[in-house]
């Protein structure tokens, strides 16, 4: 494996080990039994409003009525389809009754969507501003946009239908009668994993606040519903719903409906996360390497593969910010002005301060006394073997210090640590 091969090798690492992590730190496993919970609430309210549209539009295309006949037809025993058709196509009154029905429709499928607002909050809470009209907005938005997919899905179903039932493919119907079927059900499976695409990339592009890459959003929202698809393929090998009886049936199937919305919102959250680790991976690798253990504690096996892990920072590292010394050469010297803190990134370096050595070996930060205190170096820094040095600027260390409260804790510990060897 080359130098480049392995350091897009630890790159990925990095990238799945910091969202894994950061998915259970933001505790989105509950954010995603949130969503499950408020498509309870919400499914109905949905289900109404865009019943509403649906009828709005077959005032405008009765023909539509005959494909809905045919679709619910089997159900002919149970009610009366010719009467309710006929009711629909009779008009609709409108009244201030309706109104506040409708108003209240939205209010509660208002839910889900708040559900998944707040689940994108624990994530970008600390990059985003707080946006609660914005929020609001976004809620209904999110409502809008999935009773508009739908309704256009529905229309592209009837019209592709209407298509195929033109003269012109009738033999060829009458000779394949299987591949037909099959055709109808994936149109139907591609129309539902396509309303998935849409609204998970609408939400990761918007409803997140940060304003990412909307290739990184289409990217995401891609592996999500991949990701989705085959947990459904999974699901269906180990559960046969062919199995269930009419009562039973009823209660199984919506139990493994949610479980599948379940999966669904966990792998939405999981993505979203993989979405703020792009965005913010350079302060995130530092936020690990400032926290990282010492070389010669006493380290569990979790924090060996941690240090393993994140010492090499290939991904944060660039010509601006890494400088090469060789042997003797210095870093910096007494009085120079602490602009920076520094990060060895390889090799060792000594430090020598009030007459007291130390060495800083790869993978150790040094140089924040002056830098927290704001003075001048109170020592020099010299090179004991070829090294290289990441350079943390004042803006990226401040960042870290203001954003991550594990850090700040640290380097007053090491602070601590400082004034107390000096007796002060």
């Amino acid at each position: 494996m080359d130098k480049k091969t392995k350091a897009g090798f630890i790159k990925l690492c990095q990238f799945i080990y910091l969202t894994v992590s950061y998915y259970f730190q933001n505790n989105l496993d509950a954010s995603a039994s949130a969503c499950t919970f408020g498509f309870i609430f919400s499914f109905i309210p949905i289900l109404m409003m865009i019943l509403t549209i649906f009828i709005g539009i077959l005032h405008a295309s009765p023909s539509i009525i005959d494909l809905i006949s045919n679709t619910v037809s089997k159900y002919t025993d149970v009610f009366n389809i010719d009467k309710i058709i006929h009711n629909i196509g009779s008009g609709i009154s409108f009244s201030w009754v309706n109104f506040i029905l409708a108003v209240f429709i939205v209010w509660m499928a208002r839910k889900l969507f708040l559900s998944i607002i707040q689940g994108l909050t624990r994530i970008f809470k600390t990059a985003a501003p707080p946006r609660p009209v914005i929020k609001q907005l976004l809620t209904f938005a999110g409502e809008l946009l999935i009773i508009i997919i739908c309704t256009i899905v529905f229309l592209s179903a009837f019209i592709t239908r209407q298509i195929f039932s033109l003269p012109v493919f009738n033999s060829v119907a009458e000779r394949l009668p299987i591949l037909f079927s099959s055709l109808s059900n994936t149109v139907v499976n591609l129309a539902l994993y396509f309303i998935l695409f849409i609204f998970t990339s609408a939400a990761y592009k918007f409803a997140t606040g940060t304003k990412p890459q909307t290739k990184v959003c289409v990217i995401c929202s891609g592996l999500c519903t991949l990701s989705f698809y085959i947990s459904i393929l999974i699901l269906s090998i180990f559960l046969n719903k062919a199995k269930y009886n009419t009562i039973y049936g009823v209660l199984s199937n919506f139990i493994i409906l949610l479980l599948e919305v379940y999966v669904f919102f966990s792998l939405f959250m999981f993505f979203a996360q993989g979405i703020y680790t792009v965005q913010f991976m350079h302060p995130m690798l530092l936020s690990e390497l400032y926290l990282l253990p010492h070389h010669d504690e006493n380290l569990s096996i979790k924090d060996s593969a941690r240090r393993l892990l994140f010492i090499t920072p290939s991904a944060i590292m660039s010509r601006e910010n890494t400088f090469f010394y060789k042997c003797g050469d210095s870093i910096y010297t007494e009085k120079d002005r602490a602009e920076c803190v520094y990060y060895v990134a390889d090799g060792s370096i000594c430090e020598e301060r009030n007459s007291t050595k130390t060495v800083y070996a790869k993978g150790a930060f040094f140089g924040e006394f002056e830098y927290l205190l704001d003075i001048p170096r109170q020592g020099q820094a010299t090179a004991v073997t070829n090294c290289t040095i990441l350079r943390i600027s004042d803006e990226e260390f401040s960042e870290l210090m203001e954003k991550t409260p594990e850090a700040a804790a640290k380097a007053m510990s090491k602070l601590s640590l400082h004034f107390k060897s000096l007796n002060i």
